[in-house]
């Protein structure tokens, strides 16, 4: 079914990207399982060295915990109570005899018996002449020790007789596990492991009785599926676990360390206290290790296979999607849903063929439209003309882009009032035409050969072949005139360049011309602008006045803030600011009541319905509409910010806003003030966000802000001292809250404010 699905669709760009992802699938999987193939053989054999590794490790760990029992024996054979309870035992009488070096010695025996590093179950001291034992249990008669404490068919009392004869070279001797009754009144018998030592001569054993089991477990690890053997150098079976006997165990070459006998793997070791170690491993544990290991790769390349099966179809699917829209949109002859995604959310080529598809469409859209409506001028005669008039115009502008001629180019700037907007009888874009129109015609009759065209929708170009600057002052005069009668509706600037000798200098003139429109005073009069001229170096609000209508927005007082406001729009009349000086100071006033509006965690509906305001003022363009949207925006933002602010008239809200606003030089902290108003530092936060609107390290920052552009504006101080007294020891941290509030650093704000003091004392 899917491969007829397909041979179906052999021929989609879907199909034959997923088909080219399989195909490298299948290749790296081929790859993959060849590999496999190849480190089969040698992956068994590691796990069959990783075992005899196991045991060498596990014998070396048992040799290294005989040496430690080695020591504590010595140790404690040759402890100096011990030797003097030992003579008082054996030459006084026993009336006379200090048991307290018998208790010392005890005492120290049961330290050794209790550490688990050793793995005891218990040590004794045999006095074999005296009937005398001591363990970790006290002293007793050693017939009763090793008939009720430590009773084992293979290790009665007789034994450790017999096996104290002076006759015996051996110093250490291990002998072999055996079970004992640690308790006779317990049925269970523990295997112990005896390591005697007595030195020739001695009068007196000591046995530590190993408990094999758990050393067996520590050194060997699971011993589940394992037979443990440990042999001393006769050859002797010391310690067995599973079936194991000296009948069943191989006979190893020399130097042979493994072999394979009726489905069971033997592992040799022997290290250098002369013991070996040998563990007998059924061959199916060998091979369920090495299938664990084939199951789990074959996991992992199954589910790496269907992973990348899954990434090679959606991959597929985003490759071919966009594509199959675009030919959608493009056969079916429908428009696009949307305007394309930006480019950082999909693939950047696929976004620029759909951006430019989508601009050509829309382009085709627009010329039918066009011409759909104007067919039945399209069969007049009179239209006809006017495309030919059109297409002479365009071979003449031609030939002036390839001819060096001295020009002058003039640039109308057109801005229509915001108030008197509705009142114009066509649209503001038809209204444009009809003024470029008029242009066009004034131009070409007083300056043959002139071009009149429009870039932007609102400026218009007119290019004055082989006229001089002089000679158009006189006629731009006479169209600013004109232009100043319509000044209820439309301002117009008008922005003359010099003399120009060069076609290539067009666009440096162009951007020139442009620049001192923007220099234009905001008067309501049509202009004619002939260069640069200087503007205030500053057009903002003065420190002052900043922290009066940052106080006044955050208390919703609308009254005092337009006030500001009007102030400052005075000033900048007064020292004839630009038109851009004046659309920056309304941008920087709209993003600041934004600022504190979105703080205040106003609803987000309003905001926007907010904003909506601030694009008004783009579309300002003499003074009186700057006070029209400030007071609509304004109003509007401190009555959102009123409802907010009510909260600060709680009694606790005000006394934290008091003890932030007197202690702000300090360490101030939400610790602090919750131990001081007996609340907890949790609660009190959330209570502070929720009747603020603001968090506390927020109003914090806020207040020694405002205090560092007080000091700043009033005072002589550096910048360090200003930041130690508003509570920053780090001045870098200070400069960088300061320029992250304010946008510009301390020692530009202050030299801005020395700007602003001197232009307003002048």
């Amino acid at each position: 079914m899917i491969i007829s699905w397909i041979k179906e669709r052999r021929r989609s760009l879907f199909v034959q990207i997923f088909v080219s992802f399989l195909a490298l699938i299948l290749l790296f999987g081929g790859v993959y399982t060849a590999i496999y193939h190849m480190f089969k053989g040698t992956l068994q054999e590691e796990i069959i060295q990783s075992n005899q590794s196991d045991l060498h490790d596990a014998a070396g760990r048992f040799t290294n915990q005989l040496q430690r029992l080695q020591v504590l024996l010595y140790d404690l054979y040759n402890q100096e109570d011990l030797i003097g309870f030992n003579s008082q035992l054996h030459s006084a009488e026993s009336q006379n005899v200090d048991y307290l070096k018998a208790r010392s010695v005890i005492l120290q025996m049961r330290r050794d018996v209790y550490n688990p590093l050793f793995y005891l179950e218990d040590v004794i001291i045999y006095f074999d002449e005296k009937d005398f034992a001591l363990s970790k249990s006290g002293s007793s008669s050693a017939s009763y020790l090793f008939s009720h404490l430590y009773a084992s068919s293979a290790y009665p009392q007789h034994f450790w007789q017999a096996a104290s004869g002076p006759s015996d070279p051996q110093t250490f001797r291990l002998l072999p596990a055996s079970p004992f009754h640690v308790n006779v009144t317990v049925p269970d018998a523990k295997q112990l492991l005896p390591y005697v030592y007595q030195p020739p001569g001695g009068r007196y054993q000591v046995i530590a009785l190993i408990d094999i089991e758990k050393a067996a477990s520590s050194f060997f690890g699971n011993t589940q599926n394992r037979t443990i053997g440990i042999m001393d150098p006769e050859g002797n079976l010391l310690y067995q676990h599973g079936k194991l006997s000296m009948d069943t165990l191989p006979e190893f070459k020399p130097g042979q360390l493994q072999m394979l006998i009726d489905d069971t793997y033997y592992f040799k070791t022997s290290p250098d206290q002369g013991l070996t170690y040998i563990t007998a491993v059924p061959y199916r544990h060998v091979s369920s290790q090495f299938s664990r290991v084939t199951g789990t790769v074959l996991v992992i390349f199954m589910l790496t296979l269907a992973v990348s099966v899954g990434v090679s179809i959606l991959l597929s699917r985003k490759l071919h999607t966009p594509v199959k829209r675009m030919l959608s949109a493009m056969l079916d002859h429908k428009p696009f849903d949307a305007a394309p995604a930006p480019l950082r959310k999909g693939t950047v080529e696929y976004d620029l063929i759909a951006e430019r598809i989508h601009e050509l469409q829309r382009d085709k859209n627009e010329i039918r439209a066009k011409l759909q409506q104007q067919r039945s001028v399209l069969t007049s005669y009179s239209y006809i003309s006017r495309l030919k008039n059109i297409n002479t115009d365009i071979n003449e502008w031609k030939d002036f882009l390839t001819a060096d001629e001295r020009y002058v180019v003039v640039l109308y700037h057109i801005r229509f009032r915001l108030s008197h907007t509705a009142d114009l009888p066509v649209h503001a874009d038809t209204a444009v035409r009809h003024l470029l129109d008029h242009i066009h015609i004034l131009t070409t009759g007083q300056f043959e050969g002139s071009h009149t065209f429009q870039l932007e929708k609102n400026e218009i170009i007119s290019i004055m072949k082989g006229a001089s600057s002089s000679s158009t002052y006189s006629f731009l005069e006479e169209i600013r005139s004109m232009l100043e009668a319509e000044k209820d509706q439309i301002l117009v600037s008008i922005a003359v360049s010099g003399d120009i000798h060069q076609v290539s200098e067009f666009s440096r003139a162009y951007h020139e011309l442009r620049s001192w429109t923007a220099q234009a005073k905001l008067v309501e009069e049509a202009q004619l602008i002939t260069g640069s001229r200087s503007l205030p170096a500053s057009v903002s609000l003065s420190p002052a006045q900043e922290r009066e209508f940052t106080a006044s927005l955050q208390s919703g007082q609308d009254a005092r803030c337009l006030q500001l406001i009007d102030q400052a729009l005075d000033f900048m009349l007064r020292k004839e600011a630009g038109i851009g000086q004046f659309r920056f100071f309304a941008d920087s006033i709209a993003s600041r009541v934004i600022y504190f509006v979105e703080a205040a965690q106003v609803e987000p509906t309003k905001i926007q319905s907010l904003k909506q305001w601030t694009r008004g003022l783009q579309d300002c363009q003499c003074v009186t509409d700057y006070r029209q949207v400030f007071r609509q925006l304004l109003e509007a933002a401190c009555s959102l910010l009123r409802s907010k602010w009510d909260a600060r008239e709680e009694p606790l809200i005000s006394k934290l806003l008091k003890v932030m606003q007197t202690q702000y030089a300090e360490d101030l902290s939400l610790d602090y003030l919750s131990a001081k108003f007996n609340l907890t530092s949790t609660y009190l936060s959330a209570y502070i966000k929720d009747k603020t609107g603001l968090n506390f390290s927020d109003h914090m920052q806020g207040i020694r802000m405002e205090k560092a552009r007080e000091l700043l504006a009033c005072t002589s101080l550096t910048v360090n001292e200003i930041s130690q007294q508003v509570g920053y020891l780090n001045i870098t941290s200070f400069n960088r809250t300061f320029k992250k509030v304010t946008g510009i650093t301390p020692g530009a704000y202050r030299k801005r404010h020395w700007l602003q003091s001197t232009s307003q004392s002048g």
